[in-house]
């Protein structure tokens, strides 16, 4: 009896589990070392982020050449980036276009016009510019306003 009832058990469990869909990229949480804003601001100039961002509040040098559009990164975009959304928005930045502008102004195809720096940047540098970047991200004092929240799913355009 009790082999039988071992094994209806195993059998439901693999049963609920083979009607997950799981996302490994998705799993638990991730804790990087804090990092320094001042040098993420620096980061932030020397790999030519200036060229397509504008960063609320902060004064930052004129690009040489400018991108196709200067992306605004900042609490006065209308939403709060969380630390989590900021090191996504690095290192996958087709993760999530941004709806303020048209979607060939930031990508082509689906793809983020942003380059990939995954191959340069060092642990390091990514979380100096989450650090300068989530400085410029405050929780604006709108009493009774709720932020919206992040619903993006892959394949929405």
């Amino acid at each position: 009896m009790r082999s039988l009832f071992t094994g209806l058990v195993a059998l439901l469990t693999l049963l609920c589990l083979s009607g997950c869909q799981r996302d490994d990229r998705r799993q638990g949480d991730v804790y990087l070392p804090e990092g320094d804003a001042a040098r993420g601001e620096m980061h932030f100039v020397s790999l030519g982020c200036v060229s397509c961002h504008v960063v609320v509040d902060a004064e930052l040098p004129e690009p040489a050449e400018a991108g196709p559009v200067r992306v605004l990164l900042g609490s006065r975009t209308g939403r709060r980036m969380s630390y989590g959304q900021l090191v996504t928005s690095i290192v996958n930045p087709s993760h999530r276009l941004s709806s303020r502008y048209r979607r060939d102004e930031v990508s082509h195809e689906g793809v983020s016009l942003m380059a990939s720096y995954n191959d340069v940047l060092t642990v390091t540098q990514l979380t100096d510019l989450v650090a300068f970047l989530q400085a410029h991200y405050k929780e604006a004092d709108r009493p009774g306003y709720q932020y919206p929240v992040y619903t993006y799913q892959p394949g929405d355009e």
